[in-house]
């Protein structure tokens, strides 16, 4: 009887481990990228309201969370923003692609140009930190 008990106990806490450790690095990852990217388009004045693809995932390889935005205004061009965790920031590459795969990276003449050079912090709040404040 015992040995049922302690096998069921244990059951139970690794599931409810793996439940955190997956809430952790999924669902809840995905929530406060969400948060900081959408942050991150407010301050460049992105429209939302126009049609746009989008696409969100994570990259298993860096550990960053992707968004991938194909806007209608600019059909050849791809908005990609990545949040990392660990330095709490965003970075926007924009591709000139036809399709939402590859393409080469552009610096002007997008619609919507990065707010700076390289990643844009957060302070701990979500409040982005631009530098030239």
């Amino acid at each position: 009887m015992k040995k049922k008990v302690f096998v069921g106990i244990t059951a139970i806490v690794l599931f409810l481990v793996c439940f955190i450790v997956w809430y952790v690095n999924f669902p809840g990852y995905k929530n406060i990228a969400e948060d900081r990217i959408d942050t991150y388009m407010e301050a460049q004045k992105v429209d939302l309201e126009q049609g746009y693809q989008k696409r969100s995932s994570r990259d298993f390889k860096t550990g960053r969370w992707m968004i991938v935005y194909k806007f209608a205004e600019e059909p050849n061009l791809i908005y990609e923003y990545e949040y990392d965790r660990n330095t709490n920031s965003v970075l926007l590459i924009v591709f000139e692609s036809p399709t939402m795969n590859g393409g080469s990276s552009i610096e002007k003449g997008m619609h919507y140009p990065s707010l700076e050079d390289g990643w844009s912090k957060f302070d701990s709040k979500g409040n982005l930190i631009l530098k030239s404040d």
